[in-house]
């Protein structure tokens, strides 16, 4: 089966514009999972780590980090999901990243890079 002339170009350009478009999602939910799973480390290794005084701050420390990550997650995926609002939930992402640096490191430091790369796409993309 032969393709109409010109079509193998449009398509290649269609899907090469297709997976740019969706970079921010994957760069944002890149970033959410690594700072989820630093979160996760903390609120599960603290209080084995460290000494009952400070236990219960840790768990609650991984909590928090957990729940930004959770929050950078929901925001990520909003960006593909609902590409209307794609502005809003990329700020998110990038609030969100920029807190996680300062309060924890941010996801291996790698995580809120990516957070914040994938979240300034996303604002920026049309």
């Amino acid at each position: 089966m032969s393709m109409p002339e010109g079509a193998a170009g449009e398509t290649s350009t269609y899907a090469a514009s297709s997976r740019l478009a969706s970079m921010p999602f994957w760069l944002s939910m890149a970033g959410a999972l690594l700072v989820l799973i630093e979160g996760a480390v903390i609120f599960l290794a603290g209080p084995i780590v460290a000494s009952s005084t400070l236990g219960l701050g840790t768990l609650v420390f991984g909590m928090m980090v957990s729940i930004i990550g959770a929050v950078m997650l929901w925001a990520a995926y909003s960006i593909r999901g609902v590409p209307s609002r794609r502005v809003t939930y990329g700020a998110i992402v990038v609030m969100s990243s920029v807190v996680a640096l300062v309060l924890a490191s941010g996801g291996f430091v790698i995580g809120s890079i990516l957070g914040i790369i994938g979240g300034s796409w996303a604002i920026m993309s049309r």
